[in-house]
């Protein structure tokens, strides 16, 4: 039999939304947890004979947390007209950066490169250190949409574009284009629905992609087991994609009271990435009159739309679209849910359970429990007391190998 691997836990978050248990012994076998048994346990009284024991009887355990937004080729400041090799050096080392973060799962939607497949798959075979990455590899996008040529590249002066297999006009084409994503291994496809954080038009802009064009990426991936994800700023690209049948809305900052009603109706989830508010603000005093234009409709109705959305029920998973934002960075995301008035309880399911459920991976990840994958983080203190002690985790375990211990 594998040996056993002791985790003792001074204050255990196993299940974000039930009670915190004290003084536990975390049994790790294998990747997986084997048991939770109260007490500081000895290798003798689970009847080993000998065991590993890593000590955090001084630490909050959690489990260890989700980001379901992420662009890992993507460096910061994002580099223009990579090539495919920059692309996976450049995805591996934000990989790193973002396990020791805490964060030993993502979902990366959106890739200049299909290198993020082999990244993903060497990475989640353990050849290199990293978060166990879904992807979704190119953009699905309409001619001169979001994923062709209209994302703005902060400090660089230009924009760039996904490759053309992503881009498609017309049901049969965006048919062909999902098809094409899942053939290079995607796990997820990604809409988008209206263009970038930069149209002028913010909420009023309209959608990008019709409504059969929607209807048949998602039908399409669907069918193929893949849930769909649709980048949309604007309460018509919102309504168009949860009406399409979108397991999520990224970003989704102009959304109303009708659009609420269409996630209440629909059960996609909103995954907010709120932290890019704090790149548009920093930017604020040196942009130009539009940018700056934008920049405060965006800081005015984000935060009062997505806290209205919350109260009503949508259910949120943690997002922050790192790369467009800093790697490494994630757990920032959490000072906005709490601004907006989420219980901290409630802050902490968005990245576990509910990020969990929406990647289709609640069997496996987002909580401590016996039979599941042996991702497991450590803070200094109780985040339930102030979420910002996510921002130091001082231990992090990836199936059941520990790769962070400043214990």
């Amino acid at each position: 039999m594998t040996a056993a691997t002791i985790i003792h836990a001074g204050l255990l978050i196993a299940v974000p939304g039930s009670p915190p248990l004290k003084d536990q012994t975390i049994v790790v076998r294998a990747g997986k947890v084997e048991a939770i048994r109260p007490g500081f346990l000895s290798a003798a009284d689970i009847g080993e004979p000998v065991a590993a024991v890593i000590d955090l009887s001084r630490s909050a355990v959690l489990p260890g947390l989700i980001d379901a937004h992420v662009h890992l080729t993507i460096g910061w400041p994002p580099k223009l007209n990579q090539s495919d090799a920059d692309a996976a050096l450049v995805a591996l080392e934000n990989a790193r950066k973002t396990l020791a973060a805490g964060f030993t799962t993502v979902r990366d939607v959106g890739a200049f490169s299909d290198a993020i497949f082999s990244v993903r798959d060497a990475i989640n075979k353990g050849r290199f250190d990293g978060p166990r990455i879904l992807a979704a590899g190119d953009i699905i996008s309409v001619t001169n949409g979001h994923g062709h040529g209209d994302i703005a590249v902060p400090e660089s002066g230009g924009f760039a574009g996904f490759h053309a297999s992503g881009i498609c006009d017309g049901p049969f084409e965006c048919r062909k284009a999902v098809r094409t994503q899942i053939m290079h291994g995607a796990d997820v496809i990604k809409i988008a629905t209206t263009k970038g954080g930069n149209d002028p038009r913010l909420g009023a802009a309209p959608s990008e992609m019709m409504d059969d064009e929607i209807v048949a990426a998602v039908t399409t991936a669907h069918a193929a087991g893949r849930k769909v994800a649709a980048h949309a700023h604007s309460t018509a690209g919102i309504d168009a994609a949860l009406a399409g049948g979108v397991d999520s809305i990224e970003h989704g900052g102009f959304l109303d009271k009708g659009s609420i009603a269409l996630f209440k109706k629909s059960g996609a989830f909103l995954v907010p990435t709120m932290v890019v508010l704090n790149s548009l603000q920093a930017g604020y005093d040196r942009a130009d009159p539009q940018t700056r234009a934008i920049t405060r409709g965006f800081l005015d109705n984000m935060p009062n739309n997505i806290g209205a959305a919350y109260r009503a029920g949508v259910p949120i998973a943690f997002g922050t679209d790192a790369g467009i934002t800093p790697h490494g960075k994630q757990a920032l995301e959490f000072l906005w849910y709490r601004k907006i008035g989420m219980t901290p309880g409630d802050v902490l399911r968005t990245a576990t359970t509910n990020a969990a459920k929406l990647l289709g991976l609640d069997a496996e990840i987002g909580t401590i429990e016996a039979g599941k994958r042996a991702d497991i983080i450590a803070t200094g203190a109780n985040p339930l007391d102030d979420v910002a002690t996510l921002q130091h985790v001082t231990f992090v375990m990836a199936a059941g190998r520990v790769v962070k211990d400043e214990e």
